[in-house]
């Protein structure tokens, strides 16, 4: 048998039936890329670490504004109790000297009518001196008795109806410090019989 010409190619050479050459080598791989952190977690533990940072500063200033007010109030409380101590003080060593200059007024006060006006200049000092240091006349009112500024010595027959209880004369002056009645004011008061 003759062998045709197309026939006569080795196998190895038709390309129907050629194998595969060697396959090609399979890379390895590639190392998955290296996970930095998470930037999603870095800012969510950066958010968490200022909370705490915020909590705790909110917590040291409302310690500190308690403290602030606990020692406002203190300070307070110690400038009522100097202020109360100072006037004591002054009460206990002014005062008397103060109720002194009263008397040595009224002394005066009774000896009116030099011609000379010493005696009335000397009860305008008197009263110049103890309104200096807190001491006041309390005013001279006409009207109706007031026993909390007035102490009645005395009784005067009204001559009407309608002044009965109401202020007939001043017998002594009164004085006061401040709110204080020191010595109230002496009066006769009208009376209905």
């Amino acid at each position: 048998m003759t062998a045709s010409p197309a026939s006569a190619t080795p196998p190895e050479q038709d390309p129907r039936l050629a194998l595969d050459p060697e396959p090609a080598p399979v890379p390895p791989p590639a190392p998955a890329p290296e996970q930095g952190p998470d930037p999603f977690g870095i800012v969510a533990d950066a958010v968490d670490g200022m909370r705490e940072e915020l909590a705790t500063l909110n917590d040291q200033f409302r310690r500190r504004l308690l403290n602030d007010r606990e020692a406002r109030r203190s300070l307070d409380e110690l400038h009522g109790e100097l202020d109360h101590a100072r006037k004591d003080a002054e009460g206990r060593t002014l005062q008397p000297l103060l109720y002194d200059l009263v008397l040595l007024l009224d002394r005066v006060d009774r000896h009116p009518g030099q011609e000379d006006g010493f005696a009335d200049s000397v009860a305008a000092e008197l009263l110049v001196i103890m309104e200096k240091y807190g001491m006041q006349r309390i005013p001279v009112t006409r009207g109706p008795f007031d026993p909390a500024v007035q102490e009645a010595v005395g009784a005067l027959a009204a001559l009407a109806p309608e002044q009965n209880g109401e202020v007939a004369e001043l017998v002594r002056h009164g004085y006061r410090i401040g709110e204080r009645i020191v010595r109230p004011q002496q009066v006769r008061v009208y009376t209905a019989q």
